[in-house]
């Protein structure tokens, strides 16, 4: 899939979710109940989350490919974890109300505008969310990855601040009934910790040049073992993963009597197998084969001293 359809589906996002603030904010004002301004808190993150998604995105595609040779896979992670450390001011906030009221219990009044606000929250997050898990699987983005997560943990949340609502609205003269509204919120919260975790993991790991896991270093030594008499001598493999996609470093010898071509030709068929085989498991991968120095070669001897020197 294109880098325009991920820009358009998080253009589409921002917009579906800028164009719902409004509402969530009204709906906030005219209820007491702490679950619908927890999930207003949950929806500013998913604003601040998707813009920066979609400039990412952006940035991304219309970057330099000479100056940023391997991409911007770093941009992405960073603003991942950018997006987990707003998330957990957010819970902070959203923690403290929730204690308010579950110390002090209210009914809640008001909330037919916020039912029909999360219902329309809910609906447009399941429909993102599908198509985020499908590009994100097809690109190995991690920002359309975060970004699919924001639209499936915002979804499950608003459905769990729907019921809880609807439930104290219908049943506002019943005390005990007051304190669903604060474990909604509660509930909300632990998703968006999810959220955090999930993102923190993912960010930190990519940002720390992890290497490839080890399916995937067999995925490289199965290639090496069936072109084991391509080469002379194996040395390191060096791998590392960012931005959805695999860099493999594969330091080979060869028969010293080799020409430049016939090197040539094998390392192409080597780098080709190895992409292969990643791209057969769903991954992208780019190979990289540095040539050992020549077994035995002479050392230069140093230039002649001039003659009456």
């Amino acid at each position: 899939m294109s880098g325009s359809a991920s820009q358009k589906l998080s253009f589409q996002a921002m917009i579906f979710t800028a164009c719902l603030f409004p509402f969530y904010i009204l709906a906030a004002t005219l209820t007491n109940s702490a679950a619908i301004l927890t999930d207003l808190l949950a929806t500013s993150f998913d604003l601040t989350a998707l813009t920066a998604c979609w400039l990412v995105l952006r940035l991304a595609h219309n970057a330099n490919a000479g100056r940023y040779a391997y991409g911007l896979g770093k941009l992405e992670n960073l603003a991942e974890l950018m997006i987990a450390l707003l998330q957990t001011i957010l819970v902070v906030i959203a923690g403290t109300r929730a204690i308010t009221r579950l110390i002090h219990p209210e009914g809640v009044s008001g909330a037919e505008l916020g039912l029909l606000v999360v219902a329309a929250a809910i609906t447009g997050n399941v429909i993102l969310n599908r198509k985020a898990t499908r590009l994100a699987h097809e690109t190995k983005s991690p920002v359309l990855a975060a970004q699919a997560r924001v639209h499936l943990v915002s979804a499950t949340s608003s459905t769990a601040v729907f019921v809880v609502t609807a439930i104290t609205s219908v049943f506002n003269e019943v005390y005990w009934i007051f304190y669903l509204d604060p474990l909604a919120s509660f509930v909300v919260i632990g998703f968006m910790l999810y959220n955090i975790f999930a993102m923190l993991t993912n960010s930190v790991s990519s940002l720390l040049d992890q290497a490839i896991d080890e399916a995937g270093q067999l995925r490289i030594l199965r290639v090496l073992t069936a072109h084991f008499d391509d080469f002379d001598e194996l040395g390191d493999i060096r791998t590392r993963q960012f931005g959805g996609k695999m860099f493999v470093e594969l330091h080979l010898g060869f028969e010293n009597d080799w020409t430049v071509a016939h090197a040539r030709e094998v390392v192409a068929q080597l780098s080709d197998a190895v992409r292969k085989e990643f791209a057969d498991a769903g991954d992208e991968a780019e190979v990289a084969v540095v040539l050992l120095p020549l077994r035995g070669a002479p050392l230069a001897s140093p230039a002649a001293a001039p003659a009456g020197a």
